[in-house]
């Protein structure tokens, strides 16, 4: 799904340090639950992972969803479309136009 979103601002948003590189997220409710954005600390515009997940957000599901978004062809460093994620009880999978 190809999803545009400005950058993460640092006003609000936290960071996670995950295998020495830092992450900057930020997370916000939404009519469906909590939509969690991600994008590398130190890239201007890269990439950026989005997530939608059930509205009590668990903190421990930002490194799943790292590890998650980097296997599955997100790229932080590079500009490109957002890669949009779901979560799915102990998983994630990516959400696509049929969605």
């Amino acid at each position: 799904m190809a999803i545009t979103r400005p950058s993460i601002p640092r006003k609000g948003s936290k960071l996670i340090s995950l295998d020495d590189i830092q992450y900057r997220w930020i997370a916000f409710a939404t009519a469906k639950g909590t939509e969690v954005r991600l994008a590398y600390n130190e890239a201007i515009n890269g990439q950026m992972l989005i997530a939608q997940v059930p509205k009590v957000f668990d903190l421990r599901w930002l490194e799943g969803m790292i590890e998650f978004g980097l296997e599955n062809g997100w790229d932080p460093a590079i500009k490109a479309d957002g890669l949009m994620i779901r979560k799915c009880k102990d998983t994630y999978r990516i959400v696509t136009d049929e969605d």
